[in-house]
């Protein structure tokens, strides 16, 4: 059924596919990689993949600032084309310099900053018709994306490690050549603006905006905040196993992948306020629970209603905040609220970590009152 509607819009399905590709390099290198060659062999430490995943991150924030601007001013095919060859090059310069420290970081800055156009560009696409239904496809095929970079380049690379690598700039052509098969992107606007023109553009988006961003910010950073401490929970404080961790994600991920497509598209039917407020209340309450020393069928049962709250809030959240955004101003809109969203992923984990140094419990606690936090200042303000 999924498939028949992808077909309705040959162009968008293009463009998702070449999403699908795309976060699956990014999550094989950022997250699959660099970690473990850190892990198990002796050209990576720890503190250099630390550094090189958070310039990463502030690079894709600061990107997301700037693309919209520069897709109006450039031209949306010509910046996403540019994104694809920096994305090939980081690959490439890698090997290149025999997988120094400089080369390292580099090519993951260089990733950053090719990683976003294509992830506007889909937001803008997505604004428009049906706003649930196009969100739910987009986040369907960003987990998709980057589950899959994970859970295979792991497989990967315990078969053939230089053939896993030279994969990552082949699905990057690929991901190019299905961006080219998705038709002709007409720019919104063509003159050239000044720095006095973008400042008072970015400050009046921001003005409009100003009950979107808190919200973004504050999700990202909930999120964020888990990231590093999530397998010390697990083992340290809920004395779970690492086959027990193991099992965890993959429901997680199952769940989020089966439901991501039919709960987006309730964005279609209902207000999204509601539903992101629901799903928001759902994914607090749900992780709290888990630090009450559940038992494991229990924290099964509670990360698997997490997973469905956070399929229902995403779209939802996605879909509330493109209706707050005027058709001209899409680019440039999508770029600076991702941004934010940057600026949270960057600052999570550092939350997360300091707060873990006293418990991983109170991480979860504290990122659980966020997200409860977010709900009420929601249902406060519309």
């Amino acid at each position: 059924m999924i498939l028949k509607r992808l077909k309705i819009d040959r162009n968008f399905l293009f463009l998702l596919l070449s999403l699908i590709l795309v976060e699956y390099v990014r999550a094989a290198f950022i997250l699959s990689y660099l970690p473990v060659q850190a892990a198990v062999g002796t050209q990576f430490t720890l503190a250099l993949v630390g550094l090189a995943i958070s310039l990463h991150y502030i690079s894709e924030a600061f990107s997301n600032f700037q693309i919209g601007f520069l897709m109006n001013r450039f031209g949306i095919q010509k910046v996403i084309s540019l994104s694809f060859l920096l994305i090939f090059i980081s690959f490439i310069i890698v090997p290149l310099f025999q997988f120094n420290a400089i080369a390292i970081v580099f090519a993951s800055i260089l990733l950053g900053f090719g990683a976003c156009p294509l992830w506007i560009l889909l937001l803008a696409k997505a604004s428009s018709g049906s706003r649930g239904k196009n969100m739910g496809l987009i986040y369907f095929c960003w987990i998709l994306g980057m589950a899959s970079g994970v859970i295979v380049m792991n497989y990967l690379m315990n078969i053939n490690l230089v053939v896993s690598y030279w994969l990552l700039p082949l699905f990057i052509i690929g991901a190019y050549i299905s961006f080219c098969l998705s038709g002709s992107h007409p720019d919104q606007q063509s003159d050239t603006q000044n720095r006095t023109t973008i400042l008072k553009k970015t400050f009046s988006i921001l003005k409009k905006s100003r009950l979107i961003l808190p919200g973004t910010l504050m999700q990202s950073i909930s999120i964020g905040m888990l990231i590093p401490i999530l397998p010390t929970f697990v083992l340290q404080d809920l004395h779970f196993s690492y086959n027990h961790y193991t099992r965890l994600l993959f429901i997680a991920g199952l769940t989020a992948v089966i439901l991501m497509q039919p709960l987006g598209r309730l964005v279609d039917y209902f207000k999204p306020r509601p539903l992101f407020i629901g799903g928001f209340m759902l994914f607090g309450i749900t992780l709290i629970s888990t630090t009450f020393n559940p038992s494991i069928l229990t924290v099964y049962l509670l990360v698997a209603s997490m997973s469905i709250a956070y399929t229902l809030f995403l779209p939802a959240w996605n879909t509330y905040v493109a209706t707050k955004i005027t058709k001209e101003d899409q680019n440039v809109s999508w770029g600076i609220i991702s941004s934010f969203q940057g600026i949270g992923t960057m600052l999570g984990p550092i939350i997360g970590g300091l707060l873990a140094t006293y418990s991983a419990s109170i991480t979860v606690i504290v990122s659980a009152s966020l997200f409860l936090l977010i709900s009420l200042l929601y249902l406060v303000f519309k």
